[in-house]
């Protein structure tokens, strides 16, 4: 009975809960699609593209969440912020239209009153969270290869573009070549990553709003 009044009485924390875990599932979701598209004969990547930028999809989860739990509304406005600012980079990601409309209503739905500092922070952590993402697209690299018949499997080789348009298949040749746009750099993910947790830094650093809690 206790748990049900609190829920009834905190729809504000339901809803700010709920789109934080609206976010890392059509995060996931992304990510899984983009893994389906992969082709089959490429070589596998050093380090996932899709599941990088998963992790960096969910991040205003991280702050939508800390804000839900601390009914602060400037945290959860600024994760709103953060899954918006996904939408017009893909069709993907019009989904997140979703959760940013419950972070709104978990936001205005709040009576706590947040902060100066931490609408400051909230910005702060959105736009981190934007860098993120295009350090690590702005960073990637065209990827060019040729794959050779081995005994456990294709054997990759680093090849320049005018390599991949040699003849195939012949003695001697490789029997499979191209060029992948959008290889991950270990500098992007360095980049993406200080970004990141910057961001997840910022959201637990962020000052309590005024009001007492009511758990």
């Amino acid at each position: 009975m206790k748990g049900s009044a609190l829920r009834i009485k905190d729809p504000a924390r339901v809803l700010g809960l709920a789109a934080a875990g609206a976010t890392v599932a059509i995060s996931m979701v992304i990510a899984w699609a983009g893994s389906r598209s992969d082709g089959d004969v490429a070589p596998p990547p050093w380090l996932s593209r899709s599941l990088l930028l998963a992790v960096l999809l969910c991040t205003p989860a991280v702050s939508g969440f800390i804000g839900a739990w601390r009914r602060d509304r400037a945290l959860l406005v600024g994760a709103a912020v953060g899954t918006l600012i996904w939408i017009p980079l893909s069709f993907a990601a019009i989904p997140f239209a979703i959760p940013a409309i419950l972070f709104l209503g978990a936001a205005f739905g709040s009576a706590s009153r947040s902060r100066w500092q931490t609408w400051l922070i909230a910005l702060a952590i959105a736009a981190l969270g934007a860098a993120a993402m295009v350090g690590l697209v702005m960073t990637s690299e065209q990827r060019c290869w040729v794959a050779y018949p081995g005994a456990a499997g294709l054997i990759y080789k680093d090849a320049s573009e005018a390599e991949t348009q040699q003849p195939k298949g012949g003695p001697g040749q490789p029997i499979a070549n191209g060029c992948d746009d959008g290889v991950v750099t270990l500098r992007g993910v360095g980049l993406a990553a200080v970004l990141a947790i910057g961001a997840v830094a910022l959201a637990v650093a962020a000052p309590r709003p005024r009001s007492p809690s009511l758990a």
